[in-house]
């Protein structure tokens, strides 16, 4: 009888050891807190902006939503190419291109210095899939509008709308834009090519005539990036997140070359360690946007900031969407780099 009662006072001290283990590993549960704040904090960020901002932000776990003029349409600049990849890999799928497929880059095929390809030899050789990383991670405006024109810009803003994305478009090319651009200053512009548009004598003209033809381009010529509202894309993001983006395969393909960003100048500035997935616009002082899925304690946040008619300079206009991000992170409890202070 003692030897049953010896193995059964084994049996219970090893149960409320596995108890005790089991409860150890839940993580405590985060402070309650009610989304109004956080949305409090955005606005009162936005009112201090000197320009126009739009916040789309969602929490995938939780559902918690905040959308600040979220539905009005936006210059992308390059948050577009997340479009055009999402087209890509759509036609992939559906048997049209393979990512392995090579595409031949001649002399005309440069442009305006964004990324690297304008800087190397014609004749160069990659893959779709090497364009499409480029695209991405260093938002490379020649292997941009490669892959655009292989599989054309009309069907891009088609799949957008067959996903329910109804403003979200894209028709010019980056060449138009260099050349409505360049053609502002020298009319001798209006149709050079690429190689030509990589030789313009900016040093012909000062600063503030260049950057006040950039920004005429943008309001004033009818012409643009790409269009998009911070929801639409915060819809593309999250379809990534769920694996429903043309494929589980293909939008984990895509978030992965996102999380390789090399251009981290916003919403990374005040947010060391946290994992994230974006794509930047540019369009500065004028204009700068980012867009992404930002891990905070195991819960993907989608984050998307796009900003117009910037009154500032860039480095106001980067540390406002830098801004943003950080006051999101530390709601959910995420680190933030010491002394941040939100507005």
């Amino acid at each position: 009888m003692k030897s049953i009662n010896r193995v059964g006072a084994c049996f219970f001290f090893l149960f409320l050891m596995i108890a005790a283990a089991q409860t150890s590993a839940v993580p405590p549960p985060l402070p309650s807190r009610n989304v109004d704040t956080l949305r409090s904090s955005l606005q009162r960020i936005r009112s201090h902006f000197s320009g126009d901002m739009s916040i789309y932000a969602k929490n995938l776990v939780t559902h918690e939503e905040i959308a600040i003029d979220s539905d009005s349409v936006y210059e992308t600049f390059s948050v577009i190419k997340l479009a055009i990849a999402s087209e890509l890999l759509h036609q992939e799928q559906m048997g049209k291109l393979s990512l392995s497929d090579r595409v031949t880059l001649e002399a005309a095929n440069r442009r305006l210095p964004s990324g690297v390809l304008y800087a190397l030899d014609p004749g160069l050789n990659p893959t779709l899939g090497d364009l499409l990383t480029l695209m991405i991670i260093i938002s490379d405006n020649e292997a941009t509008d490669a892959i655009a024109d292989r599989v054309g810009r009309n069907n891009v803003t088609s799949y957008m709308n067959s996903l329910g994305l109804s403003k979200t478009t894209i028709e010019f090319s980056d060449l138009d834009w260099d050349r409505t651009w360049l053609g502002s200053l020298d009319p001798s512009y209006k149709k050079a090519s690429g190689d030509q548009t990589i030789l313009f004598p900016f040093d012909k003209y000062g600063d503030a005539q260049v950057s006040a033809a950039f920004g005429k381009t943008i309001y004033d010529a009818g012409i643009y990036f790409g269009h998009s509202t911070t929801r639409e894309i915060g819809r593309l993001l999250e379809m990534m997140v769920a694996g429903t983006l043309v494929s589980a395969q293909a939008s984990q393909k895509l978030l992965a070359t996102m999380e390789k960003q090399q251009v981290n100048d916003r919403f990374p500035h005040y947010l060391p360690g946290i994992r994230m997935a974006h794509k930047t616009g540019d369009g500065q002082p004028f204009i700068a946007n980012d867009a992404g899925v930002l891990w905070v304690n195991d819960q993907p946040v989608v984050l998307v900031v796009f900003t117009g008619h910037h009154r500032g300079n860039t480095p106001e206009l980067h540390d406002a969407i830098a801004t943003v991000a950080a006051a999101v992170v530390k709601f959910y409890g995420g680190p933030v780099v010491k002394g941040f202070v939100e507005p």
